[in-house]
């Protein structure tokens, strides 16, 4: 029910709707994010009476309820034709939703087999992964390496080095248009480099040109400096966009489909100046808002990855969309809980035999720490001889709203070599690593233990 009115709601009465009305609540989010107790004080009633109110909001704004047997029984007899009409006797067609994407469909390659293979296929489509990492660890250059390839289509009829439109691809950066300009220079480096690996003697220079502007011609770039601006083309610009190039007939001179959405990065849509509208502005309510917008953020990207954009539902295509966020360095309690942890596996003398297993009856529920390291990126920082360990920023909310999380992080011998791990997916196995080299040409494969050294930047 996301930007619906409180004026929609039909079980709430009129006199708490008057009531919210002259609050300024006019959206049922305004009324939801509030506290209790700041929602009464808003309203000028009772805590109580504000609690009613907020039920009666909440029981409105939840989705229906549907059965997975609903889901997978569609009853095919009922007809769409209007009774009364000329054809009202003739069986009208059934709705037809989208075809179930095959398995090469259901992934977008990041343009290396290995860590293709790490991933479980690849980025998920339909699902919102996340790229976690300190600077300079490499997030950047994979993705830009990933949109590269998806925007030549290499490895598909679609390919440009085979006459083919490639996909289209949508990057919206928050680092400013000098951050933009650097990005599409270092796209054109990379697509030079696989165009010449592809096309090899046939690579002249008149084939080149033609493709690298096919590539150019597929990618959509966008800077969004702040939450509101974000909003903006994440509700309005990008979904246009989407419908236009999905549903619209198209010629040779069109965009194709888009394939990957990429937002670099989430962080400074949340700076703490951009909450500072209302002064004086409590922590609490700070908080509360920084939550809002996180969920208000993922769900907006939720949808771009749906095919939510799409008119006919017969058209909807879900696309591969990816965040970027930064870590921080972890407290000393959270290295003792890794150094445990670690010492737990690699000691031989700490096997688990069934025999001696606790009653579950007996187990206590693990602290909020333990917990959080197995999806904060804490545990998949990990590495023997390194002692910088690393947390996901944005907290825990921000865990929850992402359906995928990977790590990039430097090797331990701070070599040219990064590592790409796997935090949480649910087509990914946790803790998978795999190893790239980032070079002038773009994104190579290496071999743990001994990093690709060679014309390295």
């Amino acid at each position: 029910m996301h930007g619906a009115l409180v004026s929609d709601v039909a079980s709430l009465g009129a006199r708490d709707k008057a009531l919210c009305r002259r609050a300024g609540l006019h959206s049922v989010e305004q009324v939801l994010i509030k506290p209790r107790a700041d929602l009464a004080r808003r309203l000028a009633v009772s805590e109580d009476h504000a609690a009613r109110i907020r039920s009666a909001i909440q029981r409105a704004a939840v989705p229906p309820m549907h059965c997975v047997w609903d889901t997978l029984h569609t009853d095919t007899t009922t007809s769409t034709v209007v009774p009364g009409t000329p054809r009202a006797d003739e069986p009208g067609p059934s709705p037809v939703g989208p075809a179930a994407p095959t398995p090469a469909q259901a992934y977008l390659s990041t343009g290396v087999a290995s860590l293709d293979a790490c991933l479980g296929g690849g980025y998920a489509r339909g699902m919102v992964s996340e790229l976690l990492g300190e600077s300079a660890a490499g997030k950047t250059q994979l993705l830009l390496y990933t949109a590269v390839h998806t925007a030549l289509a290499l490895n598909t009829p679609d390919s440009v080095a085979l006459g083919g439109q490639g996909r289209g691809v949508a990057l919206i950066t928050t680092h400013g248009r000098s951050a933009a300009r650097h990005m599409v220079q270092r796209m054109v480096t990379m697509a030079h480099a696989c165009l010449q690996d592809v096309l090899g003697a046939r690579a002249d220079a008149t084939s080149l040109a033609q493709a690298m502007r096919t590539m150019l011609r597929n990618v959509t770039i966008a800077c969004a400096f702040t939450f509101e601006s974000a909003q903006h083309v994440l509700c309005y610009t990008l979904p246009g966009l989407l419908e236009r190039t999905h549903t619209h007939q198209r010629d040779a001179h069109d965009p194709p489909p888009i394939a990957l959405v990429v937002l670099d990065s989430v962080p400074p849509l949340l700076q703490d100046d951009s909450l500072q509208e209302e002064e004086p502005r409590s922590a609490t309510a700070a908080h509360t808002l920084r939550a809002a917008r996180l969920h208000a953020l993922a769900e907006w990207l939720r949808r771009i990855a749906a095919g939510a954009h799409a008119s006919d539902a017969a058209t909807t295509r879900p696309l591969a969309v990816v965040v970027v966020n930064h870590v921080s360095d972890a407290f000393e309690h959270d290295q003792a809980l890794v150094r445990h942890a670690h010492a737990l596996r690699t000691s031989e003398d700490t096997a688990f035999s069934p025999r001696y297993a606790p009653d579950p009856a007996h187990l206590l529920p693990l602290p909020y720490a333990t917990q959080a390291a197995h999806f904060s990126g804490l545990l998949a920082s990990v590495q023997r001889g390194d002692d910088a360990l690393k947390t996901a920023q944005l907290g825990l909310v921000w865990a929850n709203c992402v359906n995928a999380r990977f790590l990039v992080s430097h090797t331990p011998q701070r070599g040219t070599a990064r590592r790409l791990a796997v935090v949480f997916a649910p087509h990914a196995p946790a803790g998978h690593a795999a190893y790239f080299a980032i070079t002038p040409r773009g994104i190579e494969p290496c071999v743990a233990g001994a990093p690709f050294i060679q014309n390295a930047l």
